[in-house]
């Protein structure tokens, strides 16, 4: 499918800002269920620490690699992690 084709098909993707902030709210979610800090985290995915606040705060957007490391310290499959991003608020599967 060509990106004019997803372009023009309403409702199909999400704003990059509320993409971003999705994504933070995710592995916050994630991060919180787990009962770990944003140090902890953070460390775990060989971040930094205000780097890991930042991407919460969705004040910055990781790249995809950085999305896999973030999924691979929180357990979780990296598909996993980008579907929670499309999911309507309030969605029952979201965490």
């Amino acid at each position: 499918m060509s990106s004019s084709t997803l372009a023009s098909t309403p409702g199909t993707l999400p704003s990059a800002s509320d993409l971003g902030a999705r994504f933070g709210a995710a592995v916050r979610s994630l991060r919180e269920g787990r009962g770990w800090s944003q140090e902890r985290l953070a460390g775990r995915a060989e971040l930094n620490r205000s780097y890991m606040g930042e991407i919460e705060r969705a004040t910055v957007m990781p790249s995809l690699a950085t999305a896999a490391k973030l999924a691979q310290a929180l357990e979780v499959p990296l598909s996993a992690l980008l579907s929670q991003c499309e999911a309507d608020t309030g969605h029952p599967n979201r965490p």
